[in-house]
């Protein structure tokens, strides 16, 4: 993790360094710039959420080559691309954004985390790539606590791989309710192990 202190500039260059990704030249962004306007696609973050929840990878990366920040929230919003990829489950676009810098654990205007959108629809491939590009299990609460979600979404499968990375079964979410106690007013119980109980 990089220093609060580093400026974007050297944040850029360690992460080059780091991936083995060079940035894009500037003829390759001009390139991007104008295939995205022939295709009447905005160069802005509104278009990186946009496209992202849509699965096209292709804009996407023409968006990323043309200089839209991976991490960057919708203006007057903190959705990111992020967001909007693990919630409909495009695991390639996930992959993406993370190699371009997008902040795991950043959270949306709900306090949800990508991880969290993944969990509640159950998008457990999508939420494995989140965790090994270092998603935390507990980023987002109280708001919006991953295990809440995918206990509300009924993803047993979510459930269990949030268990094995260290989600709290006793955190609680901003109504003082632990996951237990959600389980049991959904009528949910049977998502969380015995040994959780």
């Amino acid at each position: 993790m990089m220093p609060a202190r580093c400026t974007r500039a050297v944040q850029l260059a360690l992460f080059v360094l780091m991936s083995g990704v060079a940035p894009a030249s500037a003829d390759d962004r001009a390139a991007a710039v104008s295939a995205l306007a022939a295709a009447g696609v905005q160069v802005g973050s509104a278009s990186l959420v946009q496209y992202a929840g849509l699965g096209d990878s292709y804009v996407v990366k023409q968006l990323l080559v043309a200089g839209v920040p991976a991490d960057e929230a919708l203006p007057g919003r903190s959705l990111r691309a992020l967001h909007s990829a693990a919630a409909q489950g495009h695991q390639r676009i996930v992959e993406q954004l993370i190699a371009a810098g997008a902040g795991v654990d950043a959270v949306d205007d709900n306090g949800c985390t990508a991880l969290a959108a993944a969990s509640w629809r159950g998008h457990v491939q999508v939420m494995r790539k989140l965790f090994e590009a270092g998603a935390s299990a507990s980023a987002g609460a109280p708001l919006c606590p991953a295990l809440h979600q995918a206990v509300m979404g009924a993803r047993a499968d979510a459930v269990a791989l949030l268990l094995t990375h260290g989600a709290d079964p006793d955190q609680q979410d901003s109504y003082q309710r632990d996951a237990r106690s959600l389980a049991r007013t959904l009528d949910r119980e049977a998502l969380l192990p015995a040994a959780t109980q």
